[in-house]
Formats: structure tokens, C-alpha cells, sequence
């Protein structure tokens, strides 16, 4: 299936000035699926509400599993139902799951390759109140490691009832990253979302600029130079083709995420870059090797950890 690829237009920009939940857009989505899917479950560890699993639970009791604190027995029970032949969404703050978790995960869900969704919610920087101890920014890293998971980033909560749907689609596991306020909306309704697949979101010829989440929507804000802005939602399968075709069109990469440079979006492109034999400019933006801290506004921790829209505009003028 070719890759969609969108010029910049009112099918973009139409979006940009509204604001919705990605958590509101996941748990709305599940409840949607609830009833059409009748196999599909949900395992909760104490924060429904947070996770917007409330009208899902009050609708689909007996399909609702709440474990409580005790996130390695959550995974455990959820890997129980899915070797049932269940569809099995596993849901919490992304610092408790995969952050307390991971060794469950990796040996009773992916091990097995068991039909289980780890939802990761409040995720990055953007958790902004929180501090260090909530603002998982080890996640992807850790799930892009282990076999058999994929790993999705929406940018925002049109994308992501879209990914939600078709990961609930697939039997194996997956795990699917999303963030805490509402952000700007700027995936088009009209575009589909398919595993493995990017979408150019802005076409240009000068430097290409990847991301994952609603970090990303900051580009879309500088106007010059012409910058090519690909939505690399669905991080493991990566997208290999339309990464390497648009780097080797415009010679310069930049990454740009809300999570630790090790083992992020920017070191699978780096590595995809130097395996591939493509010379190229590179800059990552990424949290280097530091913890979180709590703030009144996520944008001051953007600015303060150098992922802002200033940082990502030096790193244009750097490139060039």
C-alpha cells in the first residue's frame, strides 16, 4: 500500500486552531469498539478516570478488569485473557506501565505473543505537573526492544482513534503512547492510518523533519525554509522507504520528540541512515540522557530541555 502523502493545505490547516484529548479520543474510540467487538476487554490499574475508561467500564462490567495498584499482575491477567482468544487493551500512566511492568511484558505478553494493547498514558515532558517520576521519557525505548511489539505515537486525537482501531484489529501485541492536555488537531479525518506506514503531512524540498506526537505540530509553524514534515506515528514497523526517499530528496534529517535521545525515533533513523549508505546532514532533538522536572506550562520544559520550536528553528539554521 503506497504511502499517503499530503501537501500542506485546508485539509491541514483547517485543523490547527482546534484543540481535543488524545486520552478523550482513546477512551471514546474504546468504547466505541466495545460494541462491535464482544471479545474485547479492558484491565484498568486504578486510574479509569485519568484514562478516560469510565463510561467503558460502567457499560461493559463483566468486561472490564480493575487490578488495582499492582501493575505486574495487571499484565499478567491481561496476557491470561488474550491466550483466551480475548482482545485485550491494558491501560495506565505510561511511568507505572511499561515503567513498573516491563518484565511481565516482555515475558508473559510478547514472549507469547499475546493479544495484549499496553496503553501508556501522560507520557513525556507534556505531563507537565508531575515531575520526574511521572514524565516517562524511557518508554518507546524500552518497548521498541522487545520482539514481537510494535510501538505507535499519535500527534493527536483524530490519529489516534484511528490507530486505536486498527491495532484492535491485529492479534499481537503492540503498545501505543499518549499524552496528557489537549493538543492542536492536525491529522486530516479523511487520511487513514495503516501499521508501518508515515504520512507526509507538509511537502518541501530543503530539510526533512520526522516526529511522533504532538511535538511535532511545532514545524508546522515555521515557514521557511521549505520543509518536508513526516508523521512517523507508527515507530516500530518504521516506515523505512518514505523516511530514506525524502532524506535523499532534501540531504538534511532533523528528529524532533518528546522522550530520551537513547533509544528513541531518532536513533532508529540514525541507524536506518548509516545501514541504508545515505550521506546526509542529521540533528536529533531529544532529551539528552536527563530526568523531568515539574513546571507550570509543558512549553517552559520544551524550552528548557531544548525541543521547542526555537530549538527546532536553530537546528534549521544549523543544518543549512
Amino acid at each position: 500500500m503506497p504511502t499517503t502523502t499530503l501537501t500542506k493545505s485546508k485539509s491541514v490547516s483547517e485543523n490547527e486552531t482546534k484543540l481535543a484529548s488524545i486520552r478523550q479520543s482513546f477512551g471514546d474510540t474504546l468504547y466505541e469498539l466495545g460494541s462491535i467487538m464482544p471479545d474485547l476487554y479492558v484491565v484498568s490499574m486504578d486510574l479509569r478516570e485519568s484514562m478516560r475508561l469510565t463510561r467503558f467500564a460502567n457499560k461493559f462490567r463483566s468486561r472490564f478488569i480493575e487490578c488495582g495498584v499492582a501493575e505486574n499482575n495487571a499484565a499478567a491477567v491481561a496476557a491470561g485473557l488474550a491466550k483466551a482468544g480475548k482482545t485485550v487493551f491494558l491501560a495506565t500512566f505510561a511511568c507505572f506501565s511499561p515503567g513498573l511492568n516491563w518484565s511481565t511484558l516482555r515475558e508473559s505478553i510478547c514472549y507469547n505473543n499475546a493479544n495484549v494493547k499496553i496503553v501508556g498514558g501522560n507520557a513525556g515532558l507534556m505531563n507537565d505537573t508531575n515531575g520526574a517520576t511521572h514524565q516517562m521519557l524511557e518508554d518507546i525505548s524500552l518497548m521498541r526492544s522487545i520482539p514481537n511489539m510494535e510501538v505507535f505515537s499519535p500527534i493527536d486525537a483524530i490519529e489516534t482513534a484511528k490507530v486505536v482501531k486498527a491495532i484492535a484489529r491485529t492479534k499481537t501485541p503492540a503498545y501505543l503512547r499518549i499524552v496528557a492536555p489537549e493538543t492542536q488537531v492536525f491529522f486530516p479525518q479523511s487520511l487513514s492510518f495503516t501499521i508501518g506506514k508515515s504520512h507526509i503531512l507538509q511537502k518541501g524540498s530543503i530539510v526533512t523533519v520526522l516526529g511522533h506526537g504532538p511535538i511535532l505540530t511545532s514545524a508546522f509553524s515555521i515557514k521557511k525554509p521549505s520543509l518536508e514534515i513526516i508523521n512517523c506515528s507508527s515507530i516500530k514497523p518504521l516506515d523505512e522507504k518514505t523516511i530514506l526517499s525524502s532524506i535523499k530528496k532534501t540531504g538534511r534529517c532533523i528528529v524532533i520528540e518528546d522522550h530520551q535521545k537513547n533509544g528513541g525515533l531518532g536513533e532508529a533513523v540514525a541507524s536506518l541512515i548509516l545501514t541504508s549508505g545515505l550521506k546526509c546532514k542529521f540533528i536529533h532533538l531529544g532529551v539528552n540522557n536527563l530526568f523531568g522536572q515539574s513546571a507550570k506550562d509543558y512549553q517552559q520544559l520544551f524550552s528548557y530541555y531544548h525541543i521547542g520550536q526555537k530549538d527546532l528553528e536553530m537546528a534549521i539554521k544549523n543544518i543549512l
